[in-house]
């Protein structure tokens, strides 16, 4: 697999409010996320992005769950005014398992986007400026800016596109000081460090360089937030409370209402939304997402669920805790024909999960 993670941050407010009055920071979608981070409109009609306010709260950081020699993380960005300020605001960047050797992209007061290393962790890591783009990004707007790291000690390449423009290429690098694989992605700031400026994010996602598909830069992407609308053919989840549909009790973003699965092997189904229209989409991968949370002691899993035509799919298992949190569940190919998927195939597929 080569696509990894997507969000388009349309379907959670990170400001919504736990029983104990605070925020829910978006119930880990990220490994961790500004506790100031805001539900924003986004870059279409009816969508929405999130906002990483300038302070001490920090940015947004995904951490992976095995870590990896290489990773591409793209995302639209926007920032907000900074002229004479003395701050160059952190877009986005990688870090790798020991914490002390990051990779990040930054945006001078000019435009121009500045690849940098940094070497130790906390207050005390430096920044080594590695190249400055010659290409400018406007300000006041959103762009498509992607970083893609692939490691080596004197044969590590880094790559940093704009709107789908090249803007720096570096080859023969040591991009492995720090001695361990890529596992975190970050934006708005350096994890652990304040965000000097507002920083906008949209449409976000993280990929590597093995498999066929998806290996390397995916250009300008939307990610769409489409919801369960109608019945699917696998129906064996209890739906509470008794005699509402179970694709209404999980999309109507009331917690009341939900499914339950008291045995392992049951599977559950539903009709979703239709693709947007667009004209010719291609359609890198589909993530399921779910919100879930085990009721019982020892150990609870689930697993993501696709079916298309006569095929089915699960994903690895998903570890649940006693607190609601979202999951995820990528499908890079149609398990029918085991092949990229198409708008058609996809609104006829169905998705849901299993019980593990």
């Amino acid at each position: 697999m080569a696509l990894l993670f997507i969000d388009g941050f349309d379907h959670y407010d990170p400001q919504a409010l736990d029983p104990f009055g605070d925020p829910w920071l978006a119930r880990g979608k990220a490994a961790y996320l500004s506790p100031q981070a805001q539900r924003i409109q986004g870059r279409r009609p009816s969508s929405y992005a999130l906002r990483l306010p300038a302070g001490t709260g920090g940015g947004y950081v995904k951490n992976l769950e095995t870590g990896r020699t290489s990773l591409i993380v793209g995302a639209a960005l926007r920032v907000a005014p900074f002229e004479n300020t003395g701050e160059e605001p952190v877009l986005l960047g990688v870090r790798d398992t020991t914490a002390q050797v990051t990779h990040l992209v930054r945006i001078g007061e000019d435009g121009r986007l500045k690849l940098y290393r940094r070497t130790g962790s906390g207050m005390s890591g430096w920044d080594q400026l590695i190249s400055t783009s010659v290409t400018t990004a406007a300000v006041r707007g959103w762009h498509y800016v992607e970083l893609q790291v692939v490691q080596g000690t004197s044969n590590g390449t880094l790559n940093l596109r704009l709107n789908g423009v090249l803007a720096i290429t570096l080859s023969a690098q040591n991009t492995t000081q720090g001695g361990g694989p890529l596992l975190t992605a970050f934006a708005g700031s350096v994890p652990g460090q304040p965000c000097p400026v507002t920083v906008d994010v949209d449409d976000l996602y993280l990929a590597d360089t093995s498999g066929t598909i998806n290996n390397t830069f995916l250009g300008d992407v939307r990610v769409d937030a489409l919801k369960p609308q109608g019945v699917g053919t696998l129906n064996q989840w209890t739906v509470e409370p008794a005699g509402l549909p179970a694709w209404a009790a999980v999309s109507d973003g009331d917690e009341t209402t939900a499914l339950r699965a008291a045995t392992a092997g049951l599977r559950q189904t539903f009709d979703v939304e239709a693709l947007p229209v667009m004209t010719t989409p291609a359609i890198h991968g589909v993530q399921v997402t779910l919100l879930a949370r085990k009721t019982d002691a020892g150990t609870g899993r689930v697993r993501g669920l696709v079916a298309s035509g006569a095929q089915t799919a699960v994903s690895a298992d998903l570890v649940l805790q006693e607190q609601l949190a979202w999951h995820t569940a990528l499908f890079e190919r149609n398990p029918n024909g085991n092949v990229q998927w198409t708008e058609g195939a996809f609104n006829a597929a169905e998705f849901g999960l299993e019980s593990a």
